[in-house]
């Protein structure tokens, strides 16, 4: 009588897991996309010297994504990678020319919205810099 007991109490901490176990797998809760995604004005500040950007982003399949333009033409509309937004923070890679020798080497930017502004930090790993990077939505 106490294996089948044992065998009950099992059956019934193994039950109460498996249904509590969905709400701690559940993913984040979704994001509005809406205040981010769009065309946004960059500009970098590399020491005093400035660099012209624009941002697209939207949203397809339900998956944040977009392109980084310079505003002379060295580069357009190079897509990003690993984008992310959780509602503060903006995060994205993208692969783009960079000075000093006009190289492609992979940008890392990270950026917080605050009151419908960008303001962030652009990162060349390959070079180990990183400048400031403020946005506007146009």
């Amino acid at each position: 009588m106490k294996i089948a007991m044992k065998i009950g109490l099992m059956t019934i901490l193994l039950a109460a897991v498996v249904i509590a176990a969905p709400a701690q797998l559940q993913t984040k809760p979704k994001v509005d996309y809406g205040k981010i995604t769009g065309t946004w004005a960059l500009q970098v500040d590399a020491g005093g010297e400035y660099y012209y950007l624009t941002l697209e982003l939207k949203v397809t399949e339900g998956k944040l994504e977009g392109g980084l333009s310079e505003q002379n033409g060295m580069f357009t509309n190079s897509p990003l990678s690993n984008v992310e937004f959780d509602g503060q923070t903006l995060k994205f890679d993208v692969k783009i020319p960079t000075p000093p020798d006009g190289s492609e080497r992979l940008v890392k930017t990270e950026a917080k919205l605050v009151e419908n502004k960008l303001e962030g930090l652009l990162t060349i790993p390959d070079l180990q810099m990183s400048v400031s990077i403020t946005g506007t939505k146009k």
